[in-house]
C-alpha cells in the first residue's frame, strides 16, 4: 500500500512532508556543493569520510526523527488499527533492502561502541552470504535480476533466520538506530500471520509506508553522493562493507 498526499491531505501530513522535504533538500544541496568543490560526481569518499562523520550522523538522526513524525501523521488515517507490538519480531526475519548509505554509516558508528562488534559483523556476514547464495540460485533459473531478487527475498524469509539485532524475546536491541526500511513496515492483522506460510495470503494485511515521490527523489540525490564508497543497499551486506573501513574511521 502506497500512502501519499492524495489520501492524507491533513495539516499534520503536510507539515511532516514539508519538514522531510526541507531537511532532505538542504542535505542534497550541501552535498552538491561539496562535490562541486571536489570536482567529482560524489561528495563522500574514503578521503573525507572521517571528516564528514559528524555531519552524516547528525543528518541521519534528523532524518529518522522526521520520518517518525511522518508516520505519526499517516498511520492514524488507516481504517484498521496497527497490530504490531513489542516482542513480536516476526517481520525481523526479512532481509532488509534499500538502506540508505548514510544510515549504514550512522548505525555502524553506534555499533562500534559495543563490545560485541566482531560477533555482530560475523552474524551480518552469514546472513549476507545466505541471501547472496539464494539470489544466485534464483538468477540461474529466471535470468532476471529483479525477479531473482524478489524470489530470493521470499526464500530468505522462509528460512526464518532472525535479525542479528533481535534479542531472545523478539525486541530490537538497536531500535532507536534502525533504518527507515525497518520503520516503514506495519501490519493490520495479528503478528502470527506475519510468517512465511501466511505472508502472501489474505490472512496477512501488512504494508509499507512509502515516502512521497518528491522525498524519494531527494533521497536518491543524496545517496548518489555516497557512490564513491560503493556500499550495498542491503542492511547486513552494507554493514559488512562498512566494517572494511575501520582503518579509515580511526
Amino acid at each position: 500500500m502506497e500512502l501519499c498526499r492524495d489520501y492524507f491531505p491533513t495539516r499534520a501530513y503536510r507539515i511532516a512532508e514539508m519538514r522531510l522535504g526541507s531537511l532532505l533538500g538542504g542535505e542534497r544541496d550541501r552535498l552538491d556543493l561539496i562535490a562541486e568543490k571536489l570536482g567529482r560526481d560524489y561528495a563522500i569518499g574514503l578521503d573525507n569520510l572521517k571528516e564528514e562523520l559528524p555531519n552524516i550522523i547528525s543528518f541521519a538522526r534528523e532524518y529518522h526523527a522526521a520520518y517518525d513524525l511522518y508516520l505519526k501523521a499517516v498511520l492514524p488515517q488507516q481504517d484498521k488499527p496497527i497490530q504490531c507490538r513489542a516482542a513480536c519480531g516476526n517481520c525481523c526475519h526479512h532481509y532488509p533492502m534499500s538502506v540508505e548509505p548514510f544510515e549504514l554509516i550512522f548505525l555502524y558508528q553506534e555499533l562500534r561502541k559495543s563490545d560485541d562488534l566482531i560477533t555482530v559483523m560475523e552474524s551480518c556476514r552469514r546472513r549476507a552470504d545466505m541471501f547472496n547464495n539464494l539470489f544466485e540460485k534464483r538468477l540461474e533459473a529466471v535470468n532476471s535480476e529483479d525477479e531473482a531478487e524478489d524470489q530470493a527475498l521470499h526464500d530468505y524469509f522462509a528460512q526464518w533466520v532472525p535479525c542479528p539485532f533481535s534479542d531472545r524475546k523478539g525486541d530490537c536491541r538497536i531500535y532507536g538506530f534502525r533504518p527507515v526500511s525497518c520503520r516503514m513496515y506495519f501490519s493490520q492483522t495479528d503478528p502470527c500471520f506475519c510468517r512465511p506460510e501466511t505472508l502472501l495470503t489474505p490472512q496477512n494485511e501488512s504494508y509499507i509506508v512509502y515516502l512521497p515521490d518528491n522525498i524519494e527523489e531527494a533521497l536518491i540525490g543524496i545517496s548518489e553522493h555516497y557512490a564513491g564508497l560503493e556500499l550495498p543497499e542491503s542492511y547486513f551486506g552494507g554493514l559488512v562493507s562498512m566494517n572494511a573501513f575501520e582503518g579509515v574511521l580511526g
